[in-house]
């Protein structure tokens, strides 16, 4: 039954792969499937010896999970490299967060911002409204965030443009 479930999951990804530019697991995956997804993408494993955590700002949460280090992939692109970081809770081994990450310099800041605005337009038809947006600036560096949200699942965007970083982050977690 696991591998029946597994098989359809997988189809789903790979229709979802060819219907649109980036791939986001909306439905929370099982942690038994996370290599087979990453495999699909092209995913490269990144192991880390050292502890991943993260905050109530980073994820709303936090503080209701113990949280295993993240599992970690990297999806080469043509512009981008893609972070995948797979959060989940021990023991029951449930995914609770997923975060997307890309970066650059300051020469791909346009590239950044239309990623950006490419994942609000999906976004934006997935909950079938506008995120809600908020601006921040500070010396050296501002930030733009939209936030969209269901019954089911959270998701938070955001883009850090500056001298020394540039990164759009896409969470998604499930309530």
């Amino acid at each position: 039954m696991k591998k029946i479930i597994c098989l359809l999951f997988l189809a789903n990804l790979l229709v979802t792969s060819y219907s649109q530019k980036n791939q986001f697991v909306l439905n929370r995956p099982p942690l038994s499937s996370i290599d087979s997804i990453e495999n699909v993408n092209k995913g490269e494993k990144f192991e880390v010896k050292f502890s991943i955590s993260v905050s109530k700002d980073y994820f709303p949460n936090a503080d209701k999970f113990n949280l295993a280090n993240p599992l970690i992939y990297f999806r080469k692109g043509d512009i981008f490299t893609t972070e995948m970081n797979y959060y989940y809770s021990i023991p029951d081994n449930i995914i609770r967060l997923v975060s997307y990450s890309w970066d650059g310099n300051k020469k791909l800041s346009s590239n950044l911002s239309s990623l950006f605005e490419d994942n609000a337009t999906y976004f934006n038809k997935y909950f079938k409204t506008p995120g809600e947006m908020k601006m921040e600036k500070h010396e050296g560096w501002e930030q733009k965030s939209l936030t969209w949200q269901n019954d089911i699942v959270y998701v938070h965007q955001f883009f850090v443009s500056g001298e020394s970083t540039n990164r759009v982050r896409v969470l998604i977690s499930w309530k």
